[in-house]
């Protein structure tokens, strides 16, 4: 590609302009922000969901949606594989000036993602009573948790290409629209659960109805813009012709195998965790992890917010060659989110107490169990940032043998080992020292992982591999 070519690319495509042209504390600030914010307000939108469920149809509705988490896991988790992996090759793509062949991989990706739903909707179709019967549902329990399946399955394509698209929009530097899609869809989302459930008293069906089509009008709202962009001939992202064959599906697969196994990991350890806490604690125990959970919770979305907004800024300057500005951006996510780590680890240690009587005020031994747990569990927010970052680093630089084994790591296998040693000889104290163990064996790993990636010839001796792409103001 002469000069002049790549010239002409690159002023046609301000999105790659940006993310190859600008600092990257800028980049990470613009893109950043939109998504922490779409994360914060889609952690608000599911316990306002949950509020509402629980307040009009009790305790049992809301078991009778988390009694399906296993199986909608493993289609989540198919889901973000593809979203992640894709998204990550059409940046890379994008960087490296080849956009042609992004608008393909996109067209695969969307239709990945297009047959897994309607795959999904057909096992559910044919196996619905097998699916309740391996869940272990039964009387009203299972009628509800039925229900909720038979209304949410039509929506199942369109709940994967919102994900898929809402990244994609991201990809192609537009973080706002992408946040005020997935906020507008939360608002309706809660607006929708209001009516369903309290006015029209449509039961537990009624919430599935109220997600599903808020979240079918936010794909159709990602799918229109890419349409008019097709239509009207504009640069960047746009549905291309699928392409790129076995070869980049397998790559897409490989890339985000670890946000898949991230999703099903976290419901078998949840199962883990609640079956030595029962053992040693009872329900009261159970409680009081799920309230630490909740605690965590905006701690964790924001770090995944910063994950979301900054992983084209990683893509498509590690498919340019750019390989300071990716260790300048490393570098700047570590520290932010190292930072707001100790903000929030300091908040947890401070005001957790007054947090958990807004949740269970007349339950003094889960309110004395969740204190407890939180004391020791909320020191993994000094570590949990890092291991975050780092996963979704290797990812945005398709190193997905290290991305996978960092998931695997921290979702799985250190915690699994902690919780057959520890509770032995500590009891209740040992459970909840565990996730600290792992996230310090998992620091340990990923500082192995990134120094590896460091001092690899082409990143450590070269400064600039390429000549910096001049801005289209000058």
């Amino acid at each position: 590609m002469t000069g002049a070519d790549n010239l002409k690319i690159f002023s046609d495509d301000p999105a790659r302009e940006a993310f190859l042209n600008h600092p990257p504390g800028k980049l990470i600030l613009r893109n950043s922000l939109p998504a922490v914010a779409s994360m914060l307000f889609m952690a608000c939108y599911h316990i306002a969901d949950a509020v509402m469920v629980g307040r009009s149809l009790g305790p049992e509705a809301l078991a009778s949606v988390n009694i399906l988490y296993p199986i909608l896991a493993f289609f989540i988790g198919l889901a973000v594989m593809i979203g992640v992996g894709g998204n990550a090759r059409v940046a890379v793509l994008q960087g490296a000036g080849k956009t042609i062949m992004a608008r393909r991989v996109l067209g695969l990706v969307v239709t990945l993602g297009t047959i897994l739903g309607v795959t999904g909707s057909v096992i559910v179709i044919f196996a619905y009573p097998v699916i309740l019967d391996l869940l272990g549902t039964s009387g009203s329990l299972g009628v509800m948790a039925g229900e909720y399946l038979l209304t949410i399955y039509p929506f199942f394509t369109t709940m994967i290409l919102i994900f898929v698209l809402e990244q994609t929009v991201r990809n192609d530097g537009r973080p706002n629209f992408a946040t005020g899609v997935m906020m507008g869809m939360a608002g309706l989302n809660i607006l929708l659960d209001y009516l369903f459930l309290f006015r029209l008293g449509m039961g537990i069906g009624g919430a599935a109805l109220a997600t599903g089509l808020s979240q079918t009008l936010g794909a159709f709202i990602f799918i229109a813009y890419f349409v008019y962009k097709a239509l009207k001939q504009k640069a960047g992202l746009r549905f291309g012709i699928p392409g790129g064959g076995f070869i980049t599906l397998k790559m897409v697969a490989f890339n985000g195998s670890s946000e898949f196994f991230t999703s099903v990991a976290a419901g078998v350890t949840t199962f883990l965790f609640n079956r030595t806490l029962l053992y040693y604690l009872g329900s009261d125990g159970v409680a009081a992890f799920a309230m630490v959970q909740y605690l965590m919770l905006i701690g964790s979305v924001v770090f995944l917010g910063l994950c979301t907004g900054s992983q084209p800024i990683l893509s498509y300057n590690h498919g340019a060659g750019y390989h300071d500005r990716v260790k300048q951006t490393l570098v700047r996510l570590i520290s932010i989110s190292s930072l707001l780590g100790l903000v929030f680890f300091i908040i947890l240690r401070t005001q957790s107490a007054a947090m958990i009587v807004l949740f269970i005020p007349e339950h003094p031994e889960a309110m004395k169990l969740t204190i407890e747990a939180t004391a020791f569990i909320s020191w993994t927010l000094l570590i949990m940032p890092i291991s975050i970052i780092s996963s979704m680093f290797f990812t945005a630089l398709e190193k997905a043998g290290s991305s996978l084994l960092v998931a695997m790591s921290r979702g799985l296998v250190f915690t699994v080992i902690g919780l057959n040693i520890f509770p032995k000889y500590w009891a209740e104290t040992g459970i909840w020292i565990t996730p600290i163990f792992s996230e310090i064996l998992t620091l340990l790993l990923v500082g192995i992982l990134i120094y590896r990636w460091y001092t690899q010839p082409e990143i450590s001796s070269v400064r600039q591999v390429v000549e910096p792409l001049p801005s289209i103001e000058s």
